[in-house]
């Protein structure tokens, strides 16, 4: 009847910081009333610093594993004309070798920046 979802779901890898954020935020809270400084302003950079450092903690935690690249097969080289001219050659050659450059910086740059 209740369509709620746990916040696991909503938030993943928030239940793994949620008690170090309590904690990071009454560390902040009391340090900052202990500087002096009104008791809402340091509410509220206490919860701002306390969701920070949970967030740090949890993506500490988490245990994602990393990717495994699959290795292409080899490519067959393209079947060219009997008659083709050197330059038409030399440039199908060097487009091939930009595309093989380009797949292999893409893969190598998605890992990094799937997070």
């Amino acid at each position: 009847m209740s369509d709620k979802k746990p916040i696991d779901q909503v938030v993943p890898g928030f239940s793994d910081g949620f008690p170090y954020a309590l904690r990071f935020w009454l560390i902040f809270l009391l340090s900052l009333v202990l500087l002096g400084y009104s008791v809402p302003f340091s509410i509220v950079l206490g919860a701002i610093g306390g969701f920070g450092g949970g967030w740090i903690v949890a993506w500490w935690k988490s245990k994602d594993e990393p990717s495994k690249v699959t290795e292409e097969e080899p490519e067959e080289p393209e079947v060219m004309p009997t008659k083709v001219r050197g330059l038409t050659v030399a440039k199908q050659q060097r487009e091939s070798r930009i595309r093989k450059r380009s797949q292999k910086r893409q893969t190598a740059l998605s890992g990094f920046l799937r997070r």
